[in-house]
């Protein structure tokens, strides 16, 4: 099932770009353990998960099969092109616990109805970054978990995005009243909403 939603302002990436994107996406893959980073988050059978940028599903599939058939992954994206392949991997996979959500920023998901949200190496990409953090504070149950992870690095970050930049210092100030810091290796951090 897929919600198609506002883009808040946002454009989606021209096809080239979007491709030049998901080339680079797939090089860099072969170098993290996605298994790993998913399993920090500590998924259970049931949880609901919010893939926020979740581009071509790296952590959508993967977080899926975790959370099983009684689970719900809401994989959101800008991007149609990013949609369509989450879309045919989860039927490639036979999982019928995803849906995918078209949008820039509003999920128009239920308050506090989300367990888990991914936010991995999507934030420097966002011009309206506190709209999104808005977004996931509103539909994040309390307790519920923050898995944000930007592993190109600031300097890397800077060249790529300029002013949309954002540090992992920036991102733990802006969320230090709202959540608690619970683990912080490498460029992934986890916060807990309180």
């Amino acid at each position: 099932m897929t919600h198609n939603k506002d883009h808040s302002g946002q454009r989606p990436m021209s096809w080239m770009l979007f491709h030049i994107m998901l080339l680079t996406m797939n090089i860099r893959k072969r170098f993290r353990n996605i298994d790993e980073e998913i399993s920090l988050a500590e998924i259970k059978s049931g949880d609901y998960i919010l893939d926020f940028g979740c581009g071509p599903g790296f952590n959508t599939i993967p977080a899926a099969q975790k959370t099983g058939p009684d689970g719900r992954i809401f994989a959101l994206d800008l991007s149609p092109q990013a949609i369509n392949i989450v879309k045919k991997k989860a039927a490639r996979y036979q999982l019928e616990n995803i849906e995918t959500i078209h949008s820039g920023c509003h999920t128009h998901l239920q308050d506090k109805s989300i367990d888990l949200v991914l936010l991995h190496n999507t934030l420097p990409l966002i011009k309206e970054k506190q709209k999104v953090l808005d977004e996931i504070g509103r539909v994040l149950k309390k307790g519920g978990k923050l898995s944000y992870m930007s592993r190109a690095g600031s300097r890397v970050c800077s060249r790529l995005y300029g002013k949309d930049s954002i540090s992992d210092s920036s991102v733990k100030k802006i969320l230090k009243y709202d959540y608690n810091l619970i683990y912080d290796v490498d460029g992934h951090l986890i916060f807990e909403r309180n």
